[in-house]
């Protein structure tokens, strides 16, 4: 968890410690792990997933007729004790025969190469191979995602900005139908994406975040959501990206409440997104909405991470504080140390310290 300091003093309200906390399920079997911990991407038929990434391995079984999924983790300290190799069942080429990976092109061998070194942790080496084929929408991506996370974002951008979308897809689709990556939305929240238009936008809005350039990163956003407005991953990354912005806009933050009003607390998504919701109350000065709105989410707890909970009541607690309700606040704080003593600052707001 993070705390971020976001309200402005120009905008006329209080500044407070923001704590957000995102680590969702937005499909059966599709985890958001929230991390910065570099790249990763995962790929298979489905029913299965591999996943692969600076941390380790994760694969992700689905049990036919049940609509249950079961997670396998392994790092990468726990492969080389072990003295094992990564097996190559499902991956990159695999659906390739031997005679079908002699006749690519030398473009799409580039590409499977590049592919194939990230399988190993290698990315200094996939760079090096999709470099090579930068000319091409779907090696330029590549170029592009490996930059961000070597939180090289302006360089990121510049190979963003070469791909057309319409190109995108064609030699990974060939290569593995079936391949995702895995973007870092947020400083939590690990996405699954497509080396398509989609993708594509969720990479230019993560470079851009983190340059600064909010305004670049909500058009990218607003014009994909016209045409996609039941994605909840967009929903979610176009409301943080402004309610998250240092100085926020009161018509943007209008559009979020508006954008979001039907929103139904079902997954943990639904959670998030309300979340952030609550919050843009709070800029907009309905501090009274926002609890109201932090407390209708909170009495969810069933699939919910704890830590998201406890952060939506440390929000809330500090929105009490500000309105004066020291003894519903106290409540709140009380909660969080029953769950977790070690919380942020709330022994010290319980006066416990010594």
């Amino acid at each position: 968890m993070v705390s971020m300091w976001l309200a402005s003093k120009n905008e006329g309200v209080t500044v407070m410690s923001f704590r957000f906390f995102k680590r969702i399920k937005i499909a059966p079997g599709v985890t958001m792990n929230l991390s910065k911990s570099g790249p990763s991407f995962s790929f298979g038929p489905q029913g299965m997933r591999y996943t692969v990434g600076s941390k380790g391995t994760r694969t992700t079984l689905g049990l036919p007729g049940t609509g249950l999924y079961y997670t396998k983790a392994k790092s990468w300290a726990s492969q080389r004790s072990e003295r094992t190799t990564p097996s190559r069942q499902g991956t990159p080429g695999s659906e390739l025969g031997f005679f079908q990976q002699m006749l690519l092109s030398t473009e799409e061998k580039h590409y499977l190469a590049g592919l194939q070194a990230l399988l190993s942790n290698d990315y200094g080496g996939a760079y090096e191979a999709f470099q090579k084929i930068e000319h091409l929408a779907d090696g330029s991506f590549m170029c592009g995602y490996i930059a961000i996370g070597r939180q090289q974002y302006e360089q990121a951008e510049y190979f963003f900005q070469k791909c057309q979308p319409w190109q995108l897809g064609q030699i990974s689709n060939k290569i593995n139908p079936n391949l995702e990556l895995l973007l870092d939305i947020t400083e939590y929240i690990e996405a699954p994406i497509r080396i398509d238009e989609r993708g594509l936008a969720l990479c230019f809005v993560e470079a851009y975040q983190r340059q600064g350039k909010v305004k670049e990163a909500i058009a990218k956003l607003n014009a994909l959501w016209e045409h996609n407005s039941s994605d909840k991953v967009l929903c979610l990354s176009l409301v943080e990206v402004v309610t998250m912005a240092e100085r926020a806009e009161q018509a943007l933050l209008n559009d979020v409440v508006e954008m979001t009003k039907t929103v139904v607390n079902d997954e943990p998504i639904d959670t998030n997104i309300l979340y952030l919701r609550a919050y843009a109350l709070y800029r907009l000065h309905l501090t009274d909405g926002a609890i109201q709105q932090l407390s209708a989410i909170v009495r969810k707890k069933k699939d919910r991470p704890p830590s998201l909970l406890l952060d939506i009541r440390y929000l809330r607690g500090q929105m009490y504080e500000e309105v004066g309700k020291m003894a519903q606040a106290r409540k709140d704080y009380e909660e969080i140390y029953r769950n977790d003593p070690t919380y942020g600052d709330v022994v010290k707001r319980l006066g416990l310290s010594f």
